[in-house]
């Protein structure tokens, strides 16, 4: 595909994480009825209006008393009442429905003691490390040490993919700085966020999760039901175009579809929707959006860099950023910043350009040489014959090259150089 296009295609896996269905149910479906009590039990049953199961034993071991447990993505609510580890739990139905076997459990006030992990997930995480992937997103992330489990595994089998921290549990922000340190970059993940939080509380979060992510120059993905209603439609509504558009101000790097283009009748026409939706909204950011600061503190220099490039495009006419990078963490640190014109990165290293594609604004180049550039005058002339090449720039403009020196030394960014296109050496 990359080779048809012509351009970086970045692969992501997604693990399940742990998440908790109810077990089978006599039937198929049972009525729960308001007030009416239900035994959960640890071990596995063929459920009834009074006693069920659900996929996840440790259930029994987690929850106290006063805890709500939600089915079926919150259509039916139960309270704690009892709790007789290790072997059930009585809860009290506050919302009635009907539930049937199979359908989501959602814990929004208990704090799970088991990983993010699943055996599952183990075993797809290897499976993954040894089939060149980008990026795996981690479901059901709760603290820094489920990214630390996740990246064990992954070096042990020499895989530098990067982890995305999907957040779908108000657990997680409490842990949101120590979780974003950890990971490489953050979804907001809203649909079981949704189920686990007040509905006025999840843009709240999208929006605490989003600024934050920027602030720490990691990249964040906006995700769920965005454009929902063309599962079955061909058009999106008003609300869903202005959720997109919401996403773009919230300074995301990216926005996710799903059902819309894994299940939906439109597919083609939902993509269409969602990119003339965020390129009419960033076209209004770019003109409006003030510069905000950005920390890094693997590299401060870097930041500071990333700082000094958005200042010289408030002072200056430029045509476009040109970045030589061995790792992408500058192109990122510099997408951070919000620029108002392309960025660039010339990486020789296929797997960093392919990072790249998840950066805002971020166009990745593996640049074809006879040789590695050793001195900054071949950056300058490589970046210039690029940026035309791309129709990003003609000579006579101007374009900012960021390197560093020596070249291709990770974490060396040091040079600013505002490069005139078409100019000799």
């Amino acid at each position: 595909m990359e080779k048809e296009r012509g351009e970086p295609i970045a692969v992501c896996g997604d693990l399940c994480g742990p998440k908790i269905r109810v077990g089978l149910i006599h039937g198929g479906a049972v009525l729960l009825a308001e007030g009416q009590e239900v035994v959960i039990q640890r071990e596995p049953i063929e459920g009834d209006a009074t006693r069920i199961s659900t996929t996840l034993a440790e259930l029994v071991d987690d929850v106290t008393v006063g805890e709500a447990i939600l089915l079926d993505d919150g259509k039916i609510r139960l309270d704690v009442v009892e709790t007789n580890p290790p072997d059930e739990i009585t809860c009290r139905v506050i919302v009635g429905g009907v539930l049937a076997g199979g359908k989501g459990v959602n814990l929004p006030h208990t704090q799970l003691k088991l990983s993010a992990l699943t055996e599952k997930d183990r075993k797809d995480a290897v499976w993954i490390a040894r089939h060149d992937f980008d990026y795996v997103a981690l479901s059901f992330v709760q603290r820094a040490k489920d990214i630390e489990e996740l990246r064990a595994i992954l070096i042990e089998h020499d895989c530098d993919a990067q982890i995305i921290a999907k957040i779908e549990k108000p657990q997680a922000l409490d842990h949101l700085d120590e979780i974003l340190h950890a990971a490489d970059a953050v979804m907001v993940a809203r649909g079981d966020l949704g189920v686990e939080m007040d509905f006025p509380s999840v843009p709240v979060a999208q929006k605490r999760i989003a600024a934050r992510a920027r602030q720490m120059g990691k990249p964040c993905i906006i995700a769920t039901q965005m454009l929902e209603s063309m599962i079955e439609c061909p058009t999106p509504t008003r609300a869903e175009v202005s959720d997109i558009a919401n996403a773009v101000l919230d300074s995301a790097d990216a926005v996710m579809l799903s059902g819309e283009t894994s299940v939906g009748k439109y597919p083609v026409q939902a993509v269409a929707a969602m990119n003339q939706t965020v390129q009419a909204i960033q076209a209004y950011d770019d003109q409006t959006h003030g510069p905000e600061t950005v920390v890094y503190e693997a590299s401060p220099t870097m930041a500071a860099i990333a700082g000094a490039v958005r200042t010289i495009l408030d002072a200056e006419d430029i045509a476009a950023i040109a970045v030589f990078t061995a790792t992408g963490a500058t192109a990122r640190m510099i997408a951070k910043n919000r620029p108002s014109c392309p960025i660039l990165a010339l990486t020789p290293q296929p797997h960093v350009a392919r990072r790249t594609c998840l950066y805002y604004g971020v166009e990745a180049v593996v640049p074809h040489a006879d040789h590695a550039p050793e001195h900054t005058r071949e950056i300058l002339t490589m970046a210039s014959d690029v940026a035309q090449a791309k129709g990003l720039a003609k000579p006579g403009d101007r374009i900012i090259v960021v390197s560093g020196r020596p070249l291709l030394g990770p974490d060396r960014t040091n040079s600013i150089v505002i490069h005139t296109v078409g100019e000799t050496f």
